[in-house]
């Protein structure tokens, strides 16, 4: 059975708090664009390590919240406990230490280095309009409810 995800479990970041660790393409960042333009909305939140805010799904939506000039972003946030984290290159062994350091250190991997995937299977039910992610606010973080 998949586990929903609603709105209340996401917390609203701004894009400048939040730490890459893979480049964009280009390409993609403009597929996305679309499709979130076209949806009206946000449905599938970044996922974020919630201790360093690095990015661990979710780049080219990133990009396209930079691109954007969103005020925020929905985030979930999560711990390693939660995530299965698998490399992408056969050449390259991956530890949730070393991505979190290339997101400290502002060194990000090439774009689809990793994959990070949730244990539990889920079902995002959160869509969430851009006008509240347009929107200034002052608080550095605010939760969804």
């Amino acid at each position: 059975m998949k586990k929903i995800i609603k709105r209340s479990d996401l917390t609203l970041l701004r894009p400048e708090q939040l730490l890459p660790i893979e480049e964009f393409i280009k390409a993609r960042v403009q597929d996305v664009s679309r499709e979130i333009e076209a949806l009206g909305c946000w449905r599938y939140p970044l996922l974020i390590e919630q201790d360093t805010h690095v990015i661990m799904d979710g780049h080219h939506r990133w990009e396209f919240a930079l691109r954007s000039a969103l005020s925020r972003v929905p985030c979930l946030l999560l711990d390693y406990s939660r995530v299965i984290l698998a490399s992408r290159r056969a050449e390259l062994a991956l530890s949730p230490a070393d991505v979190i350091a290339r997101g400290l250190q502002r060194h990000p991997y090439p774009a689809k280095t990793t994959r990070h995937q949730l244990r539990t299977p889920v079902e995002f039910q959160c869509d969430v309009a851009h006008a509240e992610l347009r929107g200034d606010d002052t608080e550095r973080e605010v939760v969804v409810r």
